[in-house]
């Protein structure tokens, strides 16, 4: 059940929608009593999308490149090598020296000055050996075929295994078929691993919601005394919590553990990787395509700019951190965003999300149908929206935070101008510009500025979408090959799909944000809504170049 609101959660809850059909019935109000002052706001926010189109295409082309550096480097060597500071500082000097780019050059040196730190420090060393990775798969009715993928993909990572424990969360009211898919996978898998935990989460706890966040908490609380019983200890342990349908790249838990030993705070940090939608991108509808692309490329963008970046779907973060705020929040839907706030309030501001810049592939919607796959696409975006729910939860808290006072300002206003824009942008874009045409009389249409109005939003917006390319071609890279049951065809339609951005950003963005948004308006709670998971054939995930590189290219 979900818990009772006050008069304070309410008006919290309704401040996000409250903002949005403000602006939308303005908009109108201002086309018909004042269409000067709604031309003028229209070519202004127009300009403004044409900065951010600017800005969005820089961050995403720096991020590719950093990128492309991070999956050609042997992680798990680096883990080894930090046995001796002084040899490994050595060793990333002449690396810098002769790299052939400017990414890797500042790579390499980024990574002396992390470990010089450290030197600095009276520190000598650093053992990967003493810390174990224990990966958490909560599920509920995903068939065999989707596990036995993320299984098989875990397998295969070039970590020690005997440091690596697996936990497989079932859900009681998935039934006995769930339990079953469990059972078969640990029957297949549990020899790859130092442990194989599982866990059936019972139905109606109190103060839970049914969701994926009761599920992960439910389950860490279970085996965290086996942990203890084994004699390992909170602090030598780091979660990845991941999405049932997540395909690891073989060097990502040693990118983890690189990252944690010569990060400044370890165990005030979280670990996120960028997630491509790649399992099953070659099955999918052009405008999922689009929309399953786009949430990549919105992770490239935020792994470019480290103050923005927060926790999402698959990522990892220390046990210590989550017994500190007390697992997942167990009524909340979307728990992968909210765990990061919990720690930044918990630690006063001091925690932070270091971004990996190493792949892991995800499933895109797909259903048996076109229609249904429409529906579970919106569904999900819906879900995603409805990250307004942190409102009541987040915002009073942060403005009471003893954080320092402009970084919760910046990041309460990052959280808040996000979530607007979500519901807002693409419906104005797309039909602001034409409503002081409609609305504005003929005075307005026969004057100057109604006449060059038409002329000048669509020089902007023309400008705007030229820095698509960017994403064309980025996204082209990052495709694994085409199955064969695929003809050319196929190909041909990942370059034409993108003439649907501007649909699948209404439809699938902004319709979703607006529908979240005046539901909790409304006191019209959603309930978790699982993604169903399909393919069509073969998974692809791992078959991207860039899933595929382990060994360092010289």
């Amino acid at each position: 059940m979900f818990r009772k609101r006050t008069f304070n959660d309410r008006f919290w809850e309704i401040l996000p929608g409250l903002q949005l059909w403000t602006v939308f019935f303005g908009a109108v109000i201002l086309s018909a009593f004042r269409p000067i002052w709604a031309a003028l706001f229209i070519v202004c926010f127009d300009f403004y999308w044409v900065l951010k189109a600017i800005n969005t295409a820089t961050h995403l082309i720096t991020a590719y490149r950093k990128f492309r550096v991070a999956v050609t480097i042997d992680w798990l060597d680096f883990n080894v090598q930090l046995a001796n500071f002084n040899q490994f500082a050595e060793f990333l000097n002449l690396k810098s020296q002769k790299a052939k780019t400017n990414v890797a050059r500042k790579l390499y040196k980024g990574e002396l000055i992390k470990i010089q730190a450290k030197i600095a420090e009276g520190l000598s060393r650093a053992d990967y050996l003493n810390f174990y990775h224990l990966v958490l798969i909560p599920f509920s009715n995903e068939n065999f075929e989707i596990l036995d993928s993320t299984f098989s993909a875990l397998a295969k990572s070039v970590y020690p295994k005997d440091k690596m424990m697996l936990l497989l969360a079932s859900e009681e009211g998935a039934g006995l078929g769930a339990q079953e898919v469990s059972k078969q996978i640990k029957q297949k898998y549990e020899h790859h691993f130092l442990k194989f935990f599982t866990a059936i989460h019972p139905e109606g706890l109190a103060g839970e919601i049914k969701g994926k966040s009761a599920n992960a908490s439910y389950a860490m609380e279970t085996v965290l005394p086996q942990l203890l019983n084994l004699g390992i200890g909170v602090d030598q342990v780091l979660v990845s919590n991941f999405d049932s349908d997540t395909i690891v790249h073989p060097q990502y838990f040693a990118r983890v553990m690189y990252e944690f030993l010569t990060v400044e705070k370890p165990y005030q940090t979280s670990y996120q990787p960028i997630s491509v939608y790649n399992n099953n991108i070659w099955d999918t509808p052009a405008v999922v395509r689009v929309v399953s692309v786009s949430n990549s490329f919105w992770q490239f963008l935020e792994s470019s700019r480290p103050d923005r970046l927060r926790t999402f779907s698959s990522h990892t973060m220390t046990l210590k951190a989550l017994l500190d705020v007390g697992f997942w929040k167990k009524d909340i839907i979307n728990e992968d965003g909210y765990i990061y706030w919990q720690c930044y309030l918990h630690y006063k501001g001091n925690y932070w999300v270091a971004p990996l810049f190493i792949p892991i592939s995800l499933d895109t919607c797909l259903a048996r149908s076109l229609w249904q796959t429409l529906i579970n696409q919106y569904k999900q975006k819906r879900r995603w929206a409805y990250n307004v729910e942190y409102y009541p939860h987040l915002l009073p808290a942060l403005l009471k935070s003893s954080a320092p006072f402009w970084d919760k300002t910046r990041k309460l206003y990052q959280y808040v101008e996000g979530n607007f824009n979500w519901g807002t942008a693409s419906i104005l874009i797309s039909f602001l510009g034409w409503l002081p045409l409609f609305l504005g009389g003929d005075a307005f249409i026969n004057s100057s500025v109604g006449y060059n109005l038409p002329l000048v939003t669509k020089s902007l917006m023309t400008i705007a979408t030229f820095f698509l390319i960017f994403s064309v071609y980025i996204n082209l890279i990052l495709l694994p090959p085409r199955p064969k049951r695929y003809s050319v065809f196929r190909s041909v339609m990942m370059y034409l799909q993108w003439f649907l951005v501007p649909l699948a950003s209404v439809v699938f963005g902004s319709l979703p944000a607006v529908e979240a948004q005046t539901r909790l308006m409304f006191g019209r709670y959603l309930e978790f809504w699982i993604t169903p998971k399909a393919r069509k054939g073969e998974n692809t995930g791992l078959m991207m170049k860039e899933m595929r590189v382990i060994n360092e290219q010289k």
